[in-house]
């Protein structure tokens, strides 16, 4: 091999026909400069190390397809630009995915929280509901269960519109004081009732 070696023009012939010693020069020739060219893009001591083994390990394999006149340095900078590219590309996507994944994980842990919270104030609402007066009771679970009109009830249970209107009116002052600042939440859970 001549001086013109280390400038990257060494015959391939040798190579292409198989001869471990011309690539154990190659090796011994370019193995440190691809490897620093490999850090420099990577800046990661173990990723140079694989882009540098995988373009070489690259070169042997592809060695009976390589060109007369090929400039082994420039093949095996283009070899780890391409496999850092490759890996960049594949470490998004992954990380974009993990990020998503965890997102909605995160997502679906919010929601099963804030539905195990919604279901707790709901069985709250509802126990408190069952502990008023039977008539306030009866009356207000078919004003904000069945979305009966204050008219409807009075025909429905035979009272008068004003004695409807008491029951509301101390069913919702009664819930207010044991539900305290649950209240303002008290007509969105209301409408859930089952």
């Amino acid at each position: 091999m001549n001086s013109n070696d280390r400038n990257g023009n060494l015959d391939v012939s040798a190579i292409r026909n198989g001869d471990k010693s011309a690539f154990k020069t190659v090796i011994a020739l370019y193995y440190t400069e691809v490897y620093w060219y490999a850090k420099s893009l990577s800046r990661n001591e173990t990723l140079a190390k694989d882009l540098t083994q995988e373009a070489f390990f690259k070169l042997w394999k592809k060695r009976g397809v390589l060109k007369e006149g090929v400039l082994i340095r420039g093949w095996l900078y283009r070899s780890v630009r391409n496999k850092f590219l490759d890996h960049t590309k594949k470490y998004n996507k992954e990380t974009r995915l993990l990020e998503m994944t965890y997102a909605d994980a995160l997502d679906n842990a919010i929601q099963i929280e804030n539905r195990e919270e919604l279901r707790r104030k709901m069985e709250i609402v509802e126990k408190e509901i069952q502990n008023l007066p039977k008539k306030c009771s009866k009356v207000f679970l078919l004003s904000k269960k069945e979305g009966l009109t204050n008219n409807e009830i009075a025909d429905y249970l035979g009272l008068s519109i004003k004695t409807v209107e008491g029951h509301l009116t101390k069913a919702l002052k009664i819930l207010r004081e044991r539900l305290k600042g649950s209240f303002h939440f008290l007509f969105l859970l209301i409408n859930q009732l089952k």
